[in-house]
């Protein structure tokens, strides 16, 4: 699956951009810098022969549209799929399932992007995705860094069975209610709050190296063990778990 087809925006016909395009006008009247082009599909064009300084102003425009209507996510997504596609072209031989983590990854840095820096802002999206897929994925001095905060945060060594349980030490049940609030606020679905519970706990009845992506999450074993309760592949379980702990440590930042 492409990276365009994980985002939703591989045709003007998906709702995100048929309803920005709808809202076009409406929006360049808030925003005057959008005015730029009449319709939402010119709006590629222009930017390749437009200035970088005034590409910025566009893109920020999105990104202040973004704070009211979550479609302006996708349009600056859309943007920069070109530039997203090299990126998990440059990341492919780290997973089979790059193209979905690179596009989980781009939405949500562009959800939480808020406007700074307001130079250089295509680069600085695509630098700040690339730099955390590489540490979803345990690579890199943000992987490390990653690590450590998870093994403190974690012990693999114990793992709650569910949330609300009289949890043996603090960090337990500091990860058993992030879970839980994350589901409730619509970060995580519930179907994958599970998931990672399971998946957590198979890491740390393997002893899976911590020095793999998030805290042994990732290791393959372990997906392997959990696809069999999920009657899914290994590969789709992964997927899902390394989208998943992208989500919650997006809202675990968000939070602190």
């Amino acid at each position: 699956m492409s990276v365009a087809t994980c985002l939703g925006v591989d045709t003007h016909e998906r709702p995100p951009l048929r309803w920005a395009r709808d809202h076009w006008p409406e929006w360049g009247r808030t925003e005057p810098g959008l005015s730029v082009v009449a319709d939402l599909p010119e709006l590629p064009d222009w930017l390749g022969q437009a200035s970088p300084e005034r590409r910025d102003e566009v893109l920020a425009a999105l990104a202040r549209t973004a704070a009211h209507h979550v479609e302006a996510v996708s349009v600056i997504t859309w943007l920069l799929v070109p530039g997203a596609v090299n990126l998990a072209r440059q990341l492919a031989d780290l997973s089979p399932d790059i193209d979905a983590l690179v596009a989980g990854q781009l939405w949500l840095t562009v959800r939480a992007y808020g406007g700074d820096p307001h130079r250089s802002v295509a680069a600085t999206l695509l630098a700040r995705t690339r730099r955390e897929v590489m540490a979803d994925l345990g690579v890199g001095d943000a992987a490390l860094r990653r690590d450590r905060v998870w093994a403190s945060a974690v012990p693999m060594g114990s793992v709650p069975e569910v949330p609300g349980v009289d949890a043996g030490t603090d960090p337990e049940r500091e990860l058993a209610e992030l879970l839980e609030d994350a589901a409730a606020m619509g970060v995580l679905t519930r179907e994958d709050r599970a998931l990672l519970m399971d998946v957590a706990r198979e890491a740390a009845r393997l002893n899976a190296p911590a020095r793999r992506g998030r805290g042994g999450l990732m290791t393959p074993s372990v997906a392997e063990l959990v696809a069999e309760d999920y009657a899914a592949s290994a590969r789709t379980v992964r997927r899902r778990a390394a989208m998943a702990v992208t989500g919650l440590a997006a809202f675990h930042r968000s939070i602190h």
